[in-house]
Formats: structure tokens, C-alpha cells, sequence
């Protein structure tokens, strides 16, 4: 009997340790899994699956939803927060929302409670998305572009008494008609590309809002949300832009680099770039030239100025956002009306090493040899 039980208690040693040495193994094992395993880069139809519920959004909420969408928890948090104060007057929204520790792109977002609460509503896509734009930022502007070339080309996306859609070479911007109302579209990103881009799995589209004004594939309600008491905050609609170039969107005059720390290769912004769309194949439509090359091919996170983006030059009064650039020669056959006004270029920006010298272009105001796209 002793003998037994001698070897039970040998036995139980054992396996304590055993489970002990598990347990002390369980962190090591997870950093070397994150270490190598991290974040996956995505092909073409993968990026194109991402970007298909905001691609055809204006241009300045793009870039609100990409670098918002690298703070899922902070996007939950500020849903929760917008539905349980719906009923505040707009300006004390605004006021409250300000205080709040959120990211500025969340705190934009505020603005915009059917988009906060689309995001909310679909955690796990906007976690990828977020991953996506930080990991592989020039392939997800190059796939906002690619849908809304299907879109325009299926002619779904045309100018509204909402929106203007320009063309600037071979990109396309979209903008607010009224620079102080904007109109969110309402589409289901599933049915309007025609079977172009697979549905992510479990998406939850809305339903339609009340009083939709159906446009040719756009819906629109039928009131549009006032920016104005968002704007002397410095973190409203039209601080925003993306850029189409490749680099990371551009937040009161400057390259912005999200802070947060739950993205996978926090600190190393655009070191999965892999240029998927210079590449014909899957995902990339026809005779598509994509405006975003060479940017962040390689870790950029050690560079000088990480999250620390110096000023650079942009148009006067704050509406960069809501002045489209021209329509392309190669586009003037299509073309119905000159854009209306004329001005300069915008200076580079500064605030990345590795940002190309046209970065800021996409943000000038039109031309006069420009063309509105109807």
C-alpha cells in the first residue's frame, strides 16, 4: 500500500510541475505566436471585400472610418454613448464629445451616429479594416479607388444633389454638393457591385433610413447632417482627407498616424504594403491604374517623426475636403460641366520621409480645365 502510494504522489508531482511550467510557458508562447504570426497581408478581393461598405462614402469620412477603424473598442464605446445621448441637442453632443478620450477620427464620427453604429454593429470587419489601412495603407486607398471605378463604370456612381464626383487623372473624388451639410449614402455594398466583391461574412447591412431619396444606385436621406457646430473643435468633417497616394490620411494639414495599440505591428505603419493593385488578376478591374505606389514598402516605424507628424501646407480655409480636383483628359469625353472655380496646387506634405512629393495634390481645388462627373 505505501508503495502505491508512493508512485500516486510521484505521479501528482510530476504533473503539478508539468502544469505549473505550462502555465509559466503560456506568455512566452503567445509572443512568439504574435511575433510570427501577426498580421496576414491581403490580396486584391481581399482588400476589396474591406472597403466595399465605405468606398463610395466622401472623401473626408474615408478617412474618419480608416483611422477610426484602427480603435473597434473606442467605436463601441462612442455607439453606446451616441444612442444613450440621441436626444441632446446637436451642439451639446458635440461639447461632450470632445471630452471624451477617444481618438479625434472617433470623435469626428460622432457626427455621424448611422455610421458609428454600423461600425459598432460590425466589430470584427472593422477590426480588419483597421488592420488592413494600418498594415497596408496604400493597397486600401488603392481599393477605395478600385470600387468606385466598378461603381462609376456599372453607373452607379455619378454627381447627385448631394454629392460631386470629379475626377482627378485616374482617381476619383467625391465631395459634398453644400460644404456645410453632408449626405451619407445608403447602399448595400453587396448588391451594387453585381457580384464583384464577396460579402464578409455575417455583415449586417441597415435597413434603409426613413425617407430615402433614391438616387441612380445611391440612397440618400432626405435631411443631411449640419457640420458646422463640429468644425471649431479641429477634429470636424473637413479636418480630414485621405490620401490617394498611398500614405496615411491627412488630419489638419498633417499626416496622421494612429496611436493605437491593439492594431497588429503597432509602430511599424505600412510595413505590409505590397502594391496588390499594380498587379492585373482578381479584384482589380479592367485598364485600372492605381495611384498608389511606393510608399511604406518596408518597416517605417523607426523613421523620425513616428506619430509625431510635423505641419504641412494645405489650401486656406479648411475646405480642402469639399473642392474636388479636375477631370482627366482622359476622362473629358465624359465630362457634362466645368468645375467652377481655380487655384493652386497644395504644397507637400511633410510629415512622413517616406510620403511622395504629390501627396497633398489630391486636395487642391479644381481647375478650370476640370469636368464635374454626371
Amino acid at each position: 500500500m505505501k508503495r502505491v502510494q508512493a508512485v500516486s504522489g510521484y505521479q501528482i508531482a510530476r504533473q503539478s510541475m508539468a502544469l505549473t511550467l505550462s502555465i509559466l510557458l503560456i506568455p512566452f508562447a503567445s509572443g512568439t505566436l504574435n511575433a510570427q504570426g501577426g498580421y496576414a497581408p491581403l490580396d486584391a478581393p481581399g482588400l476589396d471585400q474591406l472597403v466595399a461598405p465605405i468606398a463610395l462614402y466622401p472623401d473626408s469620412l474615408v478617412a474618419q472610418v480608416l483611422t477610426a477603424s484602427t480603435y473597434p473598442q473606442q467605436v463601441n464605446d462612442a455607439d453606446a454613448w451616441s444612442q444613450q445621448n440621441a436626444g441632446l441637442p446637436p451642439q451639446q453632443r458635440a461639447d461632450i464629445a470632445n471630452g471624451m478620450p477617444w481618438d479625434p477620427s472617433v470623435k469626428a464620427l460622432t457626427a455621424f451616429p448611422s455610421v458609428l453604429d454600423n461600425m459598432a454593429r460590425n466589430n470584427s470587419w472593422t477590426s480588419a479594416l483597421g488592420n488592413a489601412y494600418y498594415n497596408q495603407p496604400g493597397d486600401i486607398m488603392n481599393a477605395v479607388q478600385a470600387a468606385r471605378v466598378q461603381a462609376q463604370q456599372a453607373g452607379y456612381l455619378q454627381s447627385t444633389p448631394q454629392q460631386r464626383v470629379y475626377y482627378d487623372g485616374p482617381q476619383i473624388l467625391i465631395a459634398p454638393v453644400n460644404p456645410a451639410v453632408v449626405y451619407v449614402p445608403y447602399y448595400n455594398p453587396w448588391r451594387l457591385y453585381g457580384g464583384w466583391v464577396s460579402p464578409w461574412g455575417g455583415f449586417y447591412v441597415a435597413p434603409p433610413p426613413l425617407g430615402l431619396a433614391v438616387g441612380l444606385g445611391l440612397g440618400f436621406a432626405a435631411v443631411g447632417i449640419s457640420i458646422g457646430l463640429f468644425a471649431h473643435y479641429g477634429w470636424g468633417f473637413n479636418a480630414w482627407a485621405p490620401n490617394w497616394h498611398g500614405g496615411p490620411v491627412f488630419y489638419n494639414h498633417a499626416a496622421y498616424f494612429s496611436r493605437s495599440a491593439t492594431v497588429f505591428n503597432h509602430g511599424n505603419f505600412g510595413g505590409y504594403n505590397r502594391g496588390v493593385f499594380e498587379h492585373g488578376g482578381r479584384g482589380v478591374p479592367a485598364n485600372f491604374h492605381p495611384g498608389a505606389t511606393g510608399f511604406a514598402r518596408g518597416p517605417v516605424g523607426g523613421q523620425p517623426g513616428f506619430n509625431r507628424p510635423a505641419p504641412a501646407a494645405r489650401p486656406a480655409g479648411g475646405e480642402f475636403a469639399n473642392r474636388p480636383l479636375a477631370h482627366s483628359p482622359a476622362a473629358a469625353a465624359r465630362a457634362a460641366a466645368p468645375a467652377p472655380s481655380h487655384a493652386a496646387p497644395a504644397a507637400r506634405p511633410a510629415a512622413h520621409a517616406s510620403a511622395p512629393s504629390h501627396a497633398a495634390a489630391a486636395h487642391a481645388a479644381p481647375h478650370s480645365s476640370g469636368h464635374e462627373h454626371k
